[in-house]
C-alpha cells in the first residue's frame, strides 16, 4: 500500500505557531552578532517547526520522525536547544528528552546551548535546574528532564524518552554508533507522544547507501510524497509518520555560490561567506560539498564513485552452473575481510562467492579456514574455472595446497603488493567500469544489491581510496573501522584481471562478441 492510499489522520493543529511565540519571548541569544536578540525563528525555521509540531486529535505528534538535512552554519544547534526547552517545559505525561550526537563532545555543545538559553533567560532560570556536571536540566518542579548522553550504547537502554534529538546522523556510522541508534530510535514504545528528532549535513558520498541518514532520507523519498522546491525536497511518509526536510544544492561545483547560497535558508549566510569557504584551502572540494551545500560528495582520493558503480548493476543476472569463470581471492586472519569472487569471462559479470568478515563485537575470532577451502572446492565444482589470481598474503601454505589440488591456471599466484602489476590492473578496471560496448553495454557488471554479498562488494568498491607514489598506484581504506574494509573490492579486481588476461589467452572459443542475454 502506497502511502497516498493510507487512511491519514485527522489532524487537530500545531503548536508550531505558539512555538515561535515562546522563543521570541522566552529566549535570549548569547553568541557573537545575535548576543542580546531574542530568537525569532525566520520563515524557513517556521515552516519545519508548524509540521514538526503538528499533533492528531488524541494530542500525539502526527510525524514520529522529523529528519532535517541542512548546511553548516544555519543555526541547527540553536534551533535543537529551543526545540529541546520547549518541549520539556510544554509536553505533559513527565517529558524525558535525550540529546545524542556522533561524539560526547558533539552532544555537550548541544546541551552548553540548552544552559545558555536558561542562563539568559530569569524566568527559565526558576522554572529549570542546571546540573552541568552529571550533564541534565531538570523541571523545578521534578516532571521532566533533558539527559545529555554518553554515546555508549551500554548506557542508553531503560530510558522511556518523549523526545530523543540526534545530532550530525552522517556521522553515526561505526557499529557501536548504530547499536546506539538502535537503542535510542526503540525506546519510546510505551509513550503515546514521542518523537526522534534528527539534524545533519551531508556525509561522505560512500556512506550514503550503508548509513543510518542516508537511509532516512532516500527511503523516505521512495516511500513517501514528495515534494521538490529547488534545492529543498520534502518528502512524507504517512505510513512510516516520518518527515523528512533535505536542503541540498543542485550543483557540484564550489565557484557557483548562487546554487550553493539556495540550499543555505539562513539568511545570515550569504554568498560572500560561501565563497570565501570555497576558497579556503583547507577545505576539500568534497568537504565543502557535504559540509556548505549538503551535497554526498565522493572523497578527492575516492577509487570508484559511488554513482558510476550503481550504474554498473544488474540486479536480476546470476551465474549458473558450469559457466566459464574466472576467481578472484584476497585474503586475511584476523581484522580484514576474506572474499573469494568469480567474474563471468562471458560478460564480466562479478559475484561474490564467499565473504567473511570479522563481527563488530567479536574478540577471538579469525577467519574459518576450513570454510574457505570449502568454498574453494565448491566452487572449482560448480564452474569451469578458466583463471584464477589469489592474492598469497597470510595465505601461502593453503595456495600452494590449492594449487596441487586444482593446478594452473586455476589457482595462480598474484601478490596485490607487487605496485606495477597492480597499478596496471586498478587503471583497467577503473577505465572498463566507465566504458560501454558496440552495443551500448557496460564492460563490466555486477548484481547491485540484489543479494547481502553484493551489497557487501558495493560497500567495499566505494570505500576504496587510491594512493599513489612513484612506484605506481595502490588501494587504501578510508580509516581503521570495520566498515571501511575494502577487501572484497580487491577480490573482484583480481577476478577481473584474471578475466580479462584468460580472455586475451583465448579462452573464449570462436568469436568474442558479447552475447546480449544481460537481464537488468
Amino acid at each position: 500500500m502506497t502511502a497516498t492510499a493510507v487512511e491519514r489522520p485527522q489532524v487537530e493543529g500545531s503548536r508550531g505557531p505558539h512555538f515561535a511565540w515562546w522563543c521570541r519571548e522566552h529566549l535570549t541569544q548569547s553568541i557573537d552578532q545575535f548576543a542580546g536578540l531574542p530568537l525569532d525563528l525566520e520563515g524557513w525555521q517556521q515552516e519545519i517547526a508548524d509540521e514538526a509540531l503538528t499533533v492528531l486529535r488524541d494530542l500525539s505528534y502526527l510525524w514520529q520522525s522529523v529528519v532535517i538535512v541542512l548546511p553548516r552554519k544555519n543555526g541547527k544547534t540553536t534551533l535543537l536547544a529551543a526545540y529541546a526547552l520547549y518541549r520539556l517545559l510544554h509536553d505533559d505525561g513527565q517529558p524525558e528528552i535525550l540529546l545524542a550526537a556522533s561524539s560526547d563532545k558533539q552532544a555537550g555543545r548541544l546541551f552548553d546551548a540548552c544552559a545558555a538559553f536558561i542562563r539568559e533567560s530569569p524566568d527559565l532560570d526558576e522554572q529549570l535546574v542546571v546540573r552541568a556536571y552529571i550533564g541534565e536540566i531538570e523541571r523545578a518542579d521534578g516532571r521532566g528532564k533533558i539527559v545529555r548522553l554518553s554515546t555508549d550504547p551500554k548506557t542508553l537502554h531503560g530510558y522511556n524518552p518523549s523526545l530523543v534529538i540526534c545530532d550530525e546522523v552522517a556521522q553515526w556510522i561505526t557499529p557501536r554508533l548504530r547499536r546506539v541508534w538502535a537503542a535510542l530510535t526503540t525506546g519510546g514504545g510505551a509513550r503515546r507522544r514521542t518523537q526522534v528528532f534528527t539534524i545533519s549535513t551531508a556525509g561522505e558520498g560512500h556512506e550514503r547507501a550503508e548509513g543510518i541518514l542516508g537511509r532516512l532520507v532516500d527511503g523516505n523519498e521512495a516511500e513517501g510524497d514528495v515534494e521538490r522546491r529547488g534545492s529543498l525536497t520534502i518528502s512524507r511518509n504517512h505510513v512510516g509518520q516520518t518527515l523528512v526536510f533535505n536542503f541540498s544544492a543542485r550543483t557540484t561545483d564550489p565557484k557557483d555560490t548562487a546554487a550553493v547560497k539556495a540550499a543555505n535558508p539562513a539568511s545570515w549566510v550569504t554568498e560572500a561567506y560561501l565563497a570565501r569557504q570555497a576558497a579556503n584551502p583547507e577545505l576539500t572540494k568534497a568537504e565543502f560539498l557535504q559540509l556548505h551545500a549538503c551535497v554526498w560528495a565522493e572523497g578527492d582520493k575516492q577509487y570508484m564513485p559511488a554513482d558510476r558503480w550503481a550504474s554498473l548493476a544488474r540486479p536480476l543476472a546470476k551465474l549458473k552452473r558450469r559457466d566459464l569463470v574466472a576467481l578472484g581471492f584476497d585474503g586475511s586472519v584476523l581484522w580484514d575481510a576474506t572474499a573469494l569472487v568469480a567474474c563471468r569471462l562471458e560478460d564480466r559479470l562479478l559475484v561474490p562467492l564467499a565473504i567473511w568478515e570479522r563481527p563488530p563485537d567479536a574478540e577471538d575470532w579469525q577467519v574459518p579456514r576450513q570454510e574457505v577451502n570449502d568454498a574453494i572446492a565448491e566452487a572449482m565444482r560448480k564452474y569451469v574455472v578458466a583463471r584464477g589470481y589469489f592474492d598469497p598474503a597470510f595465505w601461502q601454505t593453503d595456495l600452494e595446497r590449492w594449487h596441487e589440488d586444482y593446478g594452473d591456471p586455476a589457482v595462480m599466484s598474484w601478490p596485490t603488493s607487487a605496485r606495477s602489476k597492480m597499478t596496471a590492473a586498478l587503471e583497467r578496471f577503473r577505465t572498463d567500469c566507465q566504458t560501454l560496448d558496440e552495443h551500448g553495454m557496460p564492460l563490466v557488471g555486477h548484481q547491485g544489491k540484489a543479494t547481502d554479498a553484493a551489497r557487501v562488494l558495493h560497500r567495499h568498491m566505494v570505500n576504496a581510496q587510491v594512493a599513489t607514489s612513484s612506484g605506481g598506484m595502490k588501494l587504501e581504506k578510508p580509516g581503521k573501522r570495520a566498515v571501511d574494509r575494502i577487501d572484497v573490492a580487491m577480490a573482484a579486481i583480481l577476478a577481473d584481471t584474471a578475466a580479462c588476461d584468460a580472455i586475451a589467452a583465448g579462452a573464449l572459443k570462436g568469436p568474442t562478441k558479447r552475447k546480449l542475454r544481460i537481464i537488468r
